[in-house]
């Protein structure tokens, strides 16, 4: 019989004395890092591509984001119990090279299906792999507290610049090149990745090995994929009552005006996931390795600290959501100009976390984790102010420094508090949990802009119908209708197009143009300004953070 205290037995070999530097490590586990974050904001700017090459709809190449989601969600907290039992090197191998697989596949695919096994599954099984993979090995090969932080650091800088260029650069190569040069460019950079591992020596753990509690498995995935299913749920049917029916299929389920459909995935997650707990205990009262050792949450750098991390991966997710919308949009920039307006953003974070290790040096990792929320929070709402149809990219550009710096003084002591909480034998259970909130805070921040946006934007379109003196009296009830059963963000081109083929009247067509830039406008500053404002949750949550910083977790039987 499994007992519960076997991976506390079993120790780290020392690490090899073989020529390993900081940089080396950094640059492999940072590149791997990078594409994974890319690749989780990079295609936002290409669906209408997409949608033209695979002759689909926007609705298909959705389902296909939503499903990445998914799946990286439901599986990160296996794939870091899987590095536990198959080791971290070959744990991280073996994902880089299934996400590698998975990008070819997508750079190949003639239609959305092949684009889904690609993108969505391989892509997303093999994030959940390497992504826990990645954090463990930072603590096993930086022990010492300055050397982790400054690794966190990197990896955090890594991962936030990855999503920040994402749009950036995909928007470079679908309007030059293809959107298929996106994926061959990660798998350029997953072969390099490949290469240069072959020199990461992690130590071997002596000891028996633990065993994946299966059941476990099954209860964590569906709980969290159906959390994160009813979450991206909320732009389209709204938070509690549904918005428009909820189909599958051509079977109706849920009614236009009952209950939303993301009560009823959250809540069946929920049952899920307290079935889980239940069940982890159970194993424990019976001395078998659980799945996640429960007694983490009784640490406060992780009961604290993991909510904490959702709400900055809300406020970035969030963000990085709105203002391309903003910026394409409202603004009529391309996928090039809105990725370049962002760059200021990655460069002040860039430069912060670069030095973020002397701020550490002097001040707690709870200020830094403080100061660092304030920022963002602060930066997020200076960009909401800018955003106007006279706004330009130098206007935005103060909100979106102020951001990059928040990010840069967060990232990496909020991650040495997480994961520096417990022992190198329990940096799995850990990794896999930090990184399953992070991909809930980022699911949460999509999905609460785009729900504010649209009920938001709903109002606005409303408000300007009803106020018009030049709209016929007989006519308002049945725009507002539609403005309410089909109302997006659409530009001031796209709804001139639009009511052409309606032949409008002119002054019909320059009101309405008029209204829906209005109210497109104010909804995305009040997208900007709830993800603001519920920002400071987390700030405030980080009065309970450790005030101090933790002690060194040495790698047991290292010298």
């Amino acid at each position: 019989m499994e007992k519960t205290n076997q991976a506390s037995v079993r120790k780290e070999a020392p690490i090899s004395k073989q020529a390993m530097s900081a940089g080396f490590i950094l640059l492999v586990l940072g590149l791997a890092q990078i594409i994974n974050a890319y690749d989780t904001t990079a295609m936002n700017v290409a669906v209408s591509r997409i949608v033209q090459d695979l002759h689909t709809t926007v609705t298909g190449v959705q389902a296909a984001l939503t499903t990445y989601s998914l799946v990286m969600a439901a599986f990160m907290i296996i794939g870091s119990k899987l590095g536990d039992i198959w080791g971290w090197k070959r744990t991280f191998t073996l994902g880089i090279i299934l996400y590698g697989i998975g990008a070819l596949t997508t750079a190949l695919s003639p239609d959305l299906g092949l684009m889904i096994t690609g993108w969505s599954l391989l892509e997303g099984i093999g994030s959940a792999l390497m992504i826990p993979a990645i954090f463990s090995m930072i603590a096993i090969f930086f022990p010492e507290s300055k050397a982790r932080v400054r690794g966190y650091a990197m990896i955090g800088m890594a991962a936030a610049a990855g999503a920040a260029l994402g749009p950036l650069i995909c928007g470079f190569l679908t309007t030059f090149v293809s959107w298929r040069a996106s994926f061959a460019m990660e798998v350029l950079v997953v072969l390099i990745v490949v290469f240069l591992s072959r020199k990461l020596v992690v130590p071997k753990e002596e000891g028996a090995r633990p065993r994946l509690d299966l059941l476990g498995a099954v209860l964590s995935a569906l709980g969290l994929a159906f959390v994160v299913m009813g979450i991206l749920q909320a732009s389209v049917y709204g938070w509690l009552t549904a918005r428009k029916a909820f189909l599958i299929g051509n079977t109706q389920l849920i009614p236009q005006g009952g209950i939303s459909p993301v009560i009823v995935f959250v809540l069946i997650g929920l049952v899920i996931l307290a079935l889980f707990v239940l069940w982890q205990r159970q194993r424990v009262r019976a001395k078998k390795q659980p799945l996640i050792d429960l007694a983490i949450f009784k640490l406060r750098a992780a009961s604290i600290g993991l909510p904490v991390i959702i709400v900055q991966m809300f406020m970035q997710a969030g963000l990085l959501f709105v203002v391309p919308l903003f910026l394409q949009i409202g603004l009529g920039f391309n996928a090039f100009q809105a990725g370049l307006t962002l760059l200021p953003l990655t460069i002040a974070l860039i430069l912060v976390a670069t030095q973020v290790s002397k701020v550490m040096a002097r001040f707690t990792p709870k200020l830094a984790v403080s100061a660092g929320l304030l920022f963002t929070s602060i930066g997020i709402l200076v960009v909401g102010l800018t955003m106007s149809s006279s706004s330009t990219s130098i206007s935005v550009m103060p909100g979106l420094i102020i951001v990059g710096i928040g990010l840069g003084l967060t990232t990496a002591p909020l991650l040495n508090l997480v994961q520096s909480s417990v022992p190198i034998s329990e940096q799995g259970d850990i990794s896999g949990l930090n990184r399953a909130f992070s991909n809930l805070g980022g699911a949460l921040g999509t999905a609460v802009a785009g729900a504010v946006l649209i009920a938001a934007l709903i109002s606005g379109l409303s408000f300007g119908i009803n106020q018009s003196a030049v709209l016929p009296a007989a006519d308002k009830p049945t725009l507002e209708q539609a403005a309410e059963k089909d109302a997006q963000t659409v530009s001031d081109a796209e709804l001139t197009a639009y009511l052409k083929t309606k032949d409008e009247p002119q002054p019909i067509e320059n009101e309405m143009v008029r209204i829906n830039a209005q109210a497109r406008d104010k909804s995305l500053r009040d997208a900007v300004a709830a993800i603001g404002v519920l920002g400071l949750l987390g700030f405030l949550l980080s009065f309970f953070l450790p005030g101090r910083m933790l002690p060194d977790r040495k790698p047991r039987g290292s010298t």
